[in-house]
């Protein structure tokens, strides 16, 4: 049984093909897909002001990476429990304010997005006439 195994093994290592053996494709021609005109002077903020006054110019922030807690206190052989709960309470503090300000900066994020839509459909608007 297991002389049969490590035959079918090997003709299936044998039937795979190396990267030489498979046709180079040609990279097709995208030019009928790309815009008609230039798409570089809408990323230019005094183009957009000039186009419409009432769209919002966004500048986004970095992303929002997760706050990085400090690790927990242990509780030590001959500790009391008493000054443990204090460590645990000063961490806990902690923790719920880098959770917070975390939550602040996500909000912000979330709301630079809403805007940022908000603009994209004006702009659609604006180009549709």
């Amino acid at each position: 049984m297991s002389a049969n195994a490590s035959s079918s093994t090997q003709q299936s290592a044998d039937s795979c093909k190396t990267a030489e053996e498979y046709p180079a494709s040609t990279i097709p021609d995208l030019s009928g897909c790309m815009y008609s005109r230039l798409t570089c002077i809408w990323n230019n903020p005094e183009v957009l002001k000039v186009m419409s006054p009432d769209v919002p110019i966004v500048k986004f922030l970095a992303e929002v990476a997760e706050p990085e807690y400090s690790p927990l206190p242990v509780c030590k052989p001959g500790e009391s429990t008493t000054l443990y709960s204090a460590h645990m309470r000063v961490a806990s503090a902690a923790q719920s304010r880098l959770e917070a300000d975390w939550l602040a900066a996500l909000e912000a994020r979330e709301e630079q997005l809403a805007d940022w839509k908000r603009w994209c459909i004006t702009y659609k608007k604006i180009e549709n006439g």
